[in-house]
């Protein structure tokens, strides 16, 4: 089974923005679809080249995360979400599943 990176993905204005929470890297764009495709191409780059590195540039580099207190705000966002009960909306922000190429 594919392993699953943990990515967020919300609209700012006209324009999205994604973030991966496992690997630290970040994309903009004009639609959801846009940040979705450039997400999946940016990850797909990152381990294709931090795989290249040798050790222990490698292991450093395919560990990296987004700082605990970035993962803990994006937890209580969603978390605040769910408690409202509110819908979600256009500028709220949606887990993006995206497979890990390696």
């Amino acid at each position: 089974m594919d392993k699953q990176l943990f990515c967020i993905a919300r609209r700012q204005g006209e324009q999205w923005e994604a973030i991966c929470l496992d690997l630290d890297i970040a994309v903009q764009g004009q639609s959801f679809d846009e940040v979705r495709n450039l997400l999946g191409e940016a990850i797909s780059t990152y381990i294709e080249d931090a795989s290249a590195e040798a050790e222990p540039a490698r292991s450093r580099l395919l560990a990296r995360r987004v700082p605990f207190f970035v993962r803990f705000l994006w937890a209580l966002r969603f978390f605040r979400i769910t408690l409202s009960g509110r819908k979600l909306d256009g500028d709220s922000p949606v887990w993006l599943p995206v497979p890990c190429p390696a």
